[in-house]
């Protein structure tokens, strides 16, 4: 049996957890601020947990049995919440399998053209952020790819380009859906560690 924990009930992370519980031998874990909600067929599909993800407690029960992690978590304070994910990873000797992180474009100034943050009034205190909180992740020493997606919409799912860490981005859109397949198939198959992926 193998535990997955989905941090953050966004859109991605959903569709996430949508696919994940599709697999045999699988539990899924979603742990989400306590101001959202799961859409039904997503409760019913996984085990919920909610409270302050800039608390280290809320991480606690969540992280027990090794899940392979994936955050879903976008807009501000990112890297408050990892704070706290891995503090409570570190205070209770918790061994962690695999994080798959979802960050944005933009973060290492790679991206050609104008890239639309929606709902991020200081862009550039956004970037400082994700990399900070790209740098908890690189520091907590487990397996880890770190997703950074040109702007999400709706939509229907394509063959992604992802791009390595170090190449031109070129600014525009990506499906929620094409992003939750990448982060899928890394979660199960692995691949890309210790990696920063644009996917366009």
């Amino acid at each position: 049996m193998t535990t997955y924990l989905i941090v953050g009930a966004t859109t991605l992370g959903q569709t996430v957890a949508r696919q994940l519980a599709q697999k045999p031998d699988t539990t899924v874990r979603v742990l989400h601020a306590a101001t959202e909600a799961l859409a039904a067929d997503v409760a019913g599909l996984v085990t919920e947990f909610s409270g302050d993800l800039t608390a280290e407690a809320t991480y606690v029960a969540p992280l027990q049995d090794s899940p392979i992690i994936f955050s879903a978590l976008s807009g501000m304070d990112v890297d408050l919440a990892f704070e706290a994910l891995f503090d409570a990873q570190y205070h209770q000797r918790l061994k962690l399998t695999r994080f798959v992180m979802l960050s944005t474009a933009g973060v290492d100034q790679e991206v050609t053209g104008d890239l639309a943050y929606p709902g991020i009034d200081n862009v550039k205190e956004y970037l400082n952020q994700q990399r900070y909180a790209a740098k908890l992740v690189d520091e907590a020493e487990f397996p880890y790819t770190i997703l950074r997606p040109v702007t999400l919409t709706e939509g229907a799912g394509r063959d992604p380009q992802i791009i390595k860490e170090g190449n031109p981005v070129p600014a525009g859109t990506v499906s929620h859906e094409t992003v939750a397949r990448v982060a899928v198939d890394l979660m199960v198959d692995g691949g890309y560690d210790y990696q920063s992926l644009a996917i366009c």
